[in-house]
């Protein structure tokens, strides 16, 4: 499937918490959000068998490491549907800037505990095969989540 065809079908419902429930209801309160706000799109296309295994991961630790280093969990999903299902993870992070985007990431490849856990939980093959990053910034009418 194409990007383009994938970042449509979100549609509405990515940027609105349609299926995301009150874990982002509760995060759209707009704090931090400034002109300078960047948001970005990241959609994980995963080996074989590989989607049990990094949601445990993000759910358990990953997600709290983003947070520590300034990168805000905006939603995370797994396509409901083929040919997507069980082989895709799509996530959006919110950062201060597009700089603090780049501090924050290169942070983040050098945390030791990041490096630690993903070495562990990769044991037997990584997760990801192939990530594509978009960064976006919000349109005036938008609401500031």
């Amino acid at each position: 499937m194409k990007r383009r065809e994938l970042l449509m079908g979100l549609g509405a419902a990515a940027m609105m918490g349609a299926g995301a429930g009150d874990a982002l209801a509760a995060q759209a309160t707009g704090a931090g959000v400034t002109d300078e706000t960047v948001y970005e799109l990241r959609v994980y296309h995963l080996n074989e068998g590989k989607e049990a295994g990094i949601l445990e991961r993000f759910r358990s630790k990953e997600t709290k490491i983003f947070e520590r280093l300034g990168m805000h969990g905006v939603g995370y999903w797994v396509p409901a549907d083929d040919p997507l299902e069980g082989r895709t993870l799509i996530y959006m992070l919110r950062h201060k800037s597009r700089a603090a985007a780049t501090a924050s990431w290169a942070k983040f490849a050098a945390d030791a505990e990041w490096v630690e856990l993903k070495a562990e939980s990769e044991k037997d093959g990584a997760f990801v095969k192939l990530h594509e990053s978009t960064f976006m910034k919000l349109t005036d009418f938008s609401p500031k989540v």
